[in-house]
Protein backbone atom coordinates (compact mmCIF):
# COMPACT_ATOMS: atom_id res chain seq x y z
CA UNK A 1 0.00 0.00 0.00
CA UNK A 2 2.88 2.58 0.94
CA UNK A 3 4.50 1.56 -2.70
CA UNK A 4 1.38 2.65 -4.19
CA UNK A 5 0.83 6.00 -2.22
CA UNK A 6 4.98 6.24 -3.23
CA UNK A 7 4.23 5.90 -6.65
CA UNK A 8 1.29 7.62 -6.99
CA UNK A 9 3.00 10.71 -5.18
CA UNK A 10 5.79 10.73 -7.85
CA UNK A 11 3.58 10.38 -10.44
CA UNK A 12 1.87 13.43 -9.06
CA UNK A 13 5.11 15.20 -9.16
CA UNK A 14 6.18 14.49 -12.32
CA UNK A 15 2.52 15.53 -13.88
CA UNK A 16 3.20 18.68 -11.22
CA UNK A 17 6.95 19.25 -12.89
CA UNK A 18 5.45 19.03 -16.34
CA UNK A 19 3.05 21.32 -16.11
CA UNK A 20 4.97 24.15 -14.96
CA UNK A 21 7.60 23.34 -17.25
CA UNK A 22 4.58 23.66 -19.93
CA UNK A 23 3.32 27.34 -18.34
CA UNK A 24 7.02 28.50 -18.12
CA UNK A 25 7.93 27.62 -21.38
CA UNK A 26 4.63 29.06 -22.68
CA UNK A 27 5.56 32.32 -20.68
CA UNK A 28 8.61 32.53 -22.18
CA UNK A 29 7.14 32.27 -25.55
CA UNK A 30 4.86 34.99 -25.17
CA UNK A 31 7.50 37.20 -24.11
CA UNK A 32 9.91 36.45 -26.70
CA UNK A 33 7.37 37.24 -29.06
CA UNK A 34 6.34 40.69 -28.01
CA UNK A 35 6.51 43.06 -31.32
CA UNK A 36 4.38 44.25 -33.70
CA UNK A 37 2.95 41.85 -35.96
CA UNK A 38 0.34 42.23 -38.92
CA UNK A 39 -0.99 41.07 -42.01
CA UNK A 40 -2.49 43.64 -44.48
CA UNK A 41 -6.31 44.22 -45.52
CA UNK A 42 -8.06 42.97 -48.64
CA UNK A 43 -9.72 45.30 -50.81
CA UNK A 44 -12.99 44.54 -49.01
CA UNK A 45 -11.81 46.45 -45.92
CA UNK A 46 -9.07 48.83 -48.20
CA UNK A 47 -10.53 50.89 -51.31
CA UNK A 48 -7.07 52.75 -51.82
CA UNK A 49 -6.06 49.21 -53.49
CA UNK A 50 -6.99 48.49 -57.28
CA UNK A 51 -9.40 46.09 -58.38
CA UNK A 52 -12.02 45.34 -60.44
CA UNK A 53 -15.30 43.92 -59.83
CA UNK A 54 -16.49 41.14 -62.94
CA UNK A 55 -19.83 39.20 -62.73
CA UNK A 56 -20.08 40.45 -59.13
CA UNK A 57 -16.72 38.50 -57.79
CA UNK A 58 -13.94 41.30 -56.96
CA UNK A 59 -10.18 41.03 -57.44
CA UNK A 60 -7.27 42.75 -56.20
CA UNK A 61 -5.77 43.59 -59.91
CA UNK A 62 -3.62 45.89 -62.09
CA UNK A 63 -2.72 46.03 -65.44
CA UNK A 64 0.98 47.69 -67.11
CA UNK A 65 1.24 49.22 -70.56
CA UNK A 66 -1.45 50.05 -73.46
CA UNK A 67 -4.64 48.55 -73.50
CA UNK A 68 -4.45 48.66 -77.28
CA UNK A 69 -1.53 45.96 -77.63
CA UNK A 70 -1.78 42.38 -76.77
CA UNK A 71 -2.94 41.51 -73.70
CA UNK A 72 -1.05 38.90 -70.90
CA UNK A 73 -2.56 37.76 -68.14
CA UNK A 74 0.03 36.58 -65.33
CA UNK A 75 -1.35 33.71 -62.74
CA UNK A 76 0.53 33.85 -59.94
CA UNK A 77 0.84 30.55 -57.35
CA UNK A 78 0.24 29.44 -53.87
CA UNK A 79 -2.75 28.48 -54.04
CA UNK A 80 -3.44 31.51 -52.09
CA UNK A 81 -0.55 33.60 -52.82
CA UNK A 82 -0.21 37.13 -54.76
CA UNK A 83 1.00 38.19 -57.65
CA UNK A 84 3.91 40.59 -56.10
CA UNK A 85 6.35 38.19 -56.50
CA UNK A 86 5.90 38.16 -60.20
CA UNK A 87 6.26 41.99 -60.97
CA UNK A 88 9.18 41.71 -62.83
CA UNK A 89 6.48 40.32 -65.43
CA UNK A 90 5.27 43.82 -66.08
CA UNK A 91 8.32 45.25 -68.12
CA UNK A 92 6.58 42.89 -71.19
CA UNK A 93 4.52 46.15 -70.86
CA UNK A 94 6.69 48.00 -73.82
CA UNK A 95 4.70 45.37 -76.12
CA UNK A 96 1.76 44.33 -74.31
CA UNK A 97 -1.00 45.12 -72.20
CA UNK A 98 0.22 42.97 -68.78
CA UNK A 99 -2.39 42.28 -66.54
CA UNK A 100 -1.89 40.69 -62.74
CA UNK A 101 -4.70 39.67 -60.55
CA UNK A 102 -4.82 38.00 -56.85
CA UNK A 103 -7.28 35.11 -57.45
CA UNK A 104 -9.77 34.59 -55.49
CA UNK A 105 -9.79 34.33 -51.47
CA UNK A 106 -5.52 34.74 -52.04
CA UNK A 107 -3.57 37.53 -51.77
CA UNK A 108 -5.40 41.17 -51.46
CA UNK A 109 -8.34 39.62 -53.22
CA UNK A 110 -11.30 39.41 -50.44
CA UNK A 111 -12.09 36.41 -48.43
CA UNK A 112 -14.40 34.09 -49.34
CA UNK A 113 -16.01 30.56 -47.75
CA UNK A 114 -14.42 27.12 -48.68
CA UNK A 115 -17.62 26.58 -51.00
CA UNK A 116 -16.34 29.03 -53.38
CA UNK A 117 -13.35 27.56 -54.23
CA UNK A 118 -12.74 25.07 -56.70
CA UNK A 119 -10.65 23.95 -59.69
CA UNK A 120 -13.57 24.97 -61.71
CA UNK A 121 -14.29 28.21 -60.19
CA UNK A 122 -10.54 29.18 -60.68
CA UNK A 123 -10.97 28.32 -64.25
CA UNK A 124 -13.96 30.43 -64.39
CA UNK A 125 -12.40 33.29 -62.88
CA UNK A 126 -9.49 33.74 -65.41
CA UNK A 127 -12.02 33.20 -68.08
CA UNK A 128 -13.59 36.30 -66.50
CA UNK A 129 -10.21 37.69 -66.15
CA UNK A 130 -8.80 37.24 -69.82
CA UNK A 131 -12.13 38.44 -71.05
CA UNK A 132 -12.32 41.05 -69.15
CA UNK A 133 -8.96 42.45 -70.33
CA UNK A 134 -8.55 40.45 -73.62
CA UNK A 135 -10.36 43.22 -75.87
CA UNK A 136 -12.54 40.30 -77.73
CA UNK A 137 -8.97 38.47 -78.53
CA UNK A 138 -7.22 35.39 -77.66
CA UNK A 139 -4.48 36.29 -74.60
CA UNK A 140 -1.88 35.27 -73.95
CA UNK A 141 -1.37 33.79 -70.44
CA UNK A 142 1.83 33.13 -67.92
CA UNK A 143 1.08 30.87 -65.49
CA UNK A 144 3.45 30.16 -62.46
CA UNK A 145 3.56 27.33 -59.99
CA UNK A 146 -0.29 26.66 -59.22
CA UNK A 147 -1.06 29.39 -61.13
CA UNK A 148 0.63 27.24 -64.47
CA UNK A 149 -1.70 23.85 -63.31
CA UNK A 150 -4.59 26.84 -63.35
CA UNK A 151 -3.42 27.80 -66.93
CA UNK A 152 -2.83 24.50 -67.78
CA UNK A 153 -6.38 23.50 -67.07
CA UNK A 154 -7.75 26.64 -68.17
CA UNK A 155 -6.33 26.36 -71.87
CA UNK A 156 -7.92 22.89 -71.71
CA UNK A 157 -11.35 23.76 -71.33
CA UNK A 158 -11.33 27.61 -73.29
CA UNK A 159 -8.30 26.96 -76.43
CA UNK A 160 -9.56 29.51 -78.38
CA UNK A 161 -9.09 32.16 -75.96
CA UNK A 162 -5.27 31.74 -75.21
CA UNK A 163 -2.76 32.49 -78.19
CA UNK A 164 -0.27 30.94 -76.28
CA UNK A 165 0.77 30.07 -72.86
CA UNK A 166 4.26 29.63 -70.41
CA UNK A 167 3.82 27.27 -67.97
CA UNK A 168 6.68 28.11 -65.22
CA UNK A 169 7.10 24.83 -63.05
CA UNK A 170 3.76 23.81 -62.84
CA UNK A 171 3.66 21.57 -59.32
CA UNK A 172 1.06 18.94 -60.85
CA UNK A 173 -1.08 18.50 -63.75
CA UNK A 174 -2.78 14.96 -62.48
CA UNK A 175 -3.53 13.35 -59.19
CA UNK A 176 0.36 11.28 -59.47
CA UNK A 177 1.58 14.86 -59.43
CA UNK A 178 -0.43 15.95 -56.57
CA UNK A 179 0.19 13.12 -54.18
CA UNK A 180 3.86 13.62 -54.91
CA UNK A 181 3.74 17.24 -54.02
CA UNK A 182 1.49 16.47 -50.65
CA UNK A 183 4.54 13.53 -49.66
CA UNK A 184 7.49 16.27 -49.83
CA UNK A 185 4.77 18.56 -47.29
CA UNK A 186 4.38 15.88 -45.18
CA UNK A 187 8.12 15.25 -45.13
CA UNK A 188 8.59 19.19 -43.78
CA UNK A 189 6.32 18.01 -41.23
CA UNK A 190 8.13 15.60 -39.34
CA UNK A 191 11.39 17.76 -38.66
CA UNK A 192 12.20 19.57 -35.70
CA UNK A 193 13.04 23.07 -37.55
CA UNK A 194 9.29 23.20 -39.07
CA UNK A 195 8.07 23.35 -35.16
CA UNK A 196 10.51 25.38 -34.42
CA UNK A 197 9.28 28.42 -36.68
CA UNK A 198 5.76 27.33 -36.45
CA UNK A 199 5.37 27.74 -32.15
CA UNK A 200 6.61 31.25 -32.15
CA UNK A 201 4.85 31.63 -34.83
CA UNK A 202 1.62 30.56 -33.35
CA UNK A 203 2.17 33.01 -30.91
CA UNK A 204 3.17 35.82 -32.98
CA UNK A 205 -0.18 35.48 -34.24
CA UNK A 206 -2.18 35.89 -31.28
CA UNK A 207 -1.22 39.38 -31.20
CA UNK A 208 -2.74 40.32 -34.76
CA UNK A 209 -5.83 42.46 -34.23
CA UNK A 210 -7.27 41.63 -37.46
CA UNK A 211 -8.04 43.49 -40.35
CA UNK A 212 -10.38 40.36 -40.46
CA UNK A 213 -11.78 36.71 -39.12
CA UNK A 214 -8.81 35.04 -41.62
CA UNK A 215 -5.94 37.17 -40.68
CA UNK A 216 -4.59 34.84 -37.94
CA UNK A 217 -4.65 31.88 -40.20
CA UNK A 218 -3.33 33.98 -42.75
CA UNK A 219 -0.41 35.05 -41.10
CA UNK A 220 0.58 31.33 -39.91
CA UNK A 221 0.24 29.69 -43.60
CA UNK A 222 2.26 32.51 -45.22
CA UNK A 223 4.86 32.08 -42.90
CA UNK A 224 5.17 28.78 -42.97
CA UNK A 225 4.23 28.20 -47.18
CA UNK A 226 7.47 30.79 -47.61
CA UNK A 227 9.97 28.90 -45.34
CA UNK A 228 9.02 25.67 -47.42
CA UNK A 229 9.77 26.90 -50.68
CA UNK A 230 12.86 29.74 -49.68
CA UNK A 231 15.10 27.27 -48.47
CA UNK A 232 17.25 25.13 -50.28
CA UNK A 233 16.74 21.56 -48.36
CA UNK A 234 13.06 21.76 -49.92
CA UNK A 235 14.49 21.42 -53.63
CA UNK A 236 13.15 24.63 -54.86
CA UNK A 237 15.87 26.70 -54.32
CA UNK A 238 19.57 27.17 -54.99
CA UNK A 239 21.91 26.14 -52.63
CA UNK A 240 24.21 29.07 -53.74
CA UNK A 241 23.24 31.91 -51.02
CA UNK A 242 24.12 34.56 -53.70
CA UNK A 243 21.15 33.76 -55.73
CA UNK A 244 18.54 36.08 -53.90
CA UNK A 245 15.47 37.91 -55.41
CA UNK A 246 15.85 40.74 -57.76
CA UNK A 247 13.38 43.87 -56.50
CA UNK A 248 11.46 45.06 -59.46
CA UNK A 249 11.28 49.01 -60.35
CA UNK A 250 7.49 49.70 -59.24
CA UNK A 251 5.76 49.61 -56.52
CA UNK A 252 4.93 45.88 -55.01
CA UNK A 253 1.58 45.50 -53.20
CA UNK A 254 2.29 44.15 -49.30
CA UNK A 255 2.12 40.46 -49.71
CA UNK A 256 -0.80 38.31 -48.08
CA UNK A 257 -1.26 34.63 -47.68
CA UNK A 258 -4.75 32.98 -48.37
CA UNK A 259 -5.06 29.76 -45.74
CA UNK A 260 -8.47 28.74 -46.76
CA UNK A 261 -7.80 28.81 -50.93
CA UNK A 262 -4.47 26.63 -50.06
CA UNK A 263 -6.11 24.08 -47.95
CA UNK A 264 -9.25 23.86 -50.38
CA UNK A 265 -7.46 23.81 -53.65
CA UNK A 266 -4.72 21.39 -52.62
CA UNK A 267 -5.88 18.63 -50.34
CA UNK A 268 -5.08 15.49 -50.88
CA UNK A 269 -8.81 14.74 -51.59
CA UNK A 270 -8.83 17.20 -55.09
CA UNK A 271 -9.30 16.07 -58.48
CA UNK A 272 -6.67 17.14 -60.81
CA UNK A 273 -7.11 14.82 -63.71
CA UNK A 274 -9.20 16.96 -65.91
CA UNK A 275 -6.06 18.90 -66.31
CA UNK A 276 -3.82 16.26 -68.40
CA UNK A 277 -7.26 14.88 -69.68
CA UNK A 278 -8.09 17.91 -71.45
CA UNK A 279 -4.63 19.38 -72.34
CA UNK A 280 -4.66 17.87 -75.60
CA UNK A 281 -7.50 20.45 -76.70
CA UNK A 282 -5.17 23.48 -76.38
CA UNK A 283 -3.65 23.00 -79.92
CA UNK A 284 -1.26 26.02 -79.70
CA UNK A 285 1.92 26.61 -78.65
CA UNK A 286 3.20 26.08 -75.09
CA UNK A 287 6.26 27.18 -73.43
CA UNK A 288 7.66 25.20 -70.68
CA UNK A 289 9.82 27.22 -68.16
CA UNK A 290 11.97 25.06 -65.80
CA UNK A 291 14.66 26.52 -63.32
CA UNK A 292 18.45 25.12 -63.20
CA UNK A 293 18.15 24.87 -59.21
CA UNK A 294 14.81 23.15 -58.61
CA UNK A 295 15.93 19.55 -57.87
CA UNK A 296 12.03 18.62 -56.56
CA UNK A 297 9.73 19.97 -59.98
CA UNK A 298 12.43 21.18 -61.91
CA UNK A 299 13.60 20.16 -65.47
CA UNK A 300 13.01 16.36 -65.32
CA UNK A 301 9.66 16.86 -64.13
CA UNK A 302 8.62 19.31 -66.70
CA UNK A 303 9.94 17.34 -69.25
CA UNK A 304 7.71 14.48 -68.28
CA UNK A 305 4.69 16.91 -68.16
CA UNK A 306 5.05 18.96 -71.47
CA UNK A 307 4.40 15.56 -73.11
CA UNK A 308 1.08 16.34 -72.23
CA UNK A 309 0.46 19.05 -74.97
CA UNK A 310 0.55 18.86 -78.51
CA UNK A 311 3.28 21.34 -78.89
CA UNK A 312 5.27 22.31 -76.28
CA UNK A 313 8.98 23.70 -75.74
CA UNK A 314 11.09 24.20 -73.21
CA UNK A 315 13.62 26.87 -71.64
CA UNK A 316 15.81 26.72 -68.49
CA UNK A 317 16.45 29.49 -66.43
CA UNK A 318 20.02 29.18 -65.43
CA UNK A 319 21.45 30.93 -61.71
CA UNK A 320 17.57 30.24 -60.66
CA UNK A 321 15.17 27.96 -58.66
CA UNK A 322 11.49 27.89 -58.33
CA UNK A 323 10.95 31.36 -58.38
CA UNK A 324 13.22 32.41 -61.31
CA UNK A 325 10.83 35.35 -62.12
CA UNK A 326 12.70 37.15 -59.65
CA UNK A 327 16.10 35.67 -59.28
CA UNK A 328 16.75 35.70 -62.84
CA UNK A 329 14.65 38.25 -64.40
CA UNK A 330 16.70 38.90 -67.18
CA UNK A 331 16.55 35.58 -68.51
CA UNK A 332 13.53 34.60 -67.52
CA UNK A 333 11.71 37.78 -69.92
CA UNK A 334 13.87 36.86 -72.39
CA UNK A 335 12.54 33.40 -72.52
CA UNK A 336 9.30 34.69 -72.62
CA UNK A 337 9.93 37.68 -74.97
CA UNK A 338 11.53 35.05 -77.61
CA UNK A 339 8.46 32.47 -77.38
CA UNK A 340 6.17 35.41 -77.63
CA UNK A 341 7.48 36.74 -80.89
CA UNK A 342 7.21 33.34 -82.87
Amino acid sequence: MKSRKRALKIVGLSLIGLIGLIVVAVSGLFVATQGSYSVPATVADDPTLPSVTIDGVTFHAETFGDANNPTVVVVHGGPGGDYGYLLNLHELEDDYYVVFYDQRGAGLSPRVSADELTLQSSVEDLHRIVTHYGNGNPVRVIGHSWGAMLAAAYVGVHPESVAQVVLAEPGAMDNAGLARFNARQAESLRSAAYYRLLVPTIFESLRLDGPDSQAQVDYIYGKMSANFVNTAASGYRCADDAITAVAPNVSVPPSRFGTTAYQTLFGIENDLSAIAANAGNFQGDVLFIASECNSFIGVDFQREQMKQFPQAALAVIADAGHEMFSENPTASLTAVREFFSQ
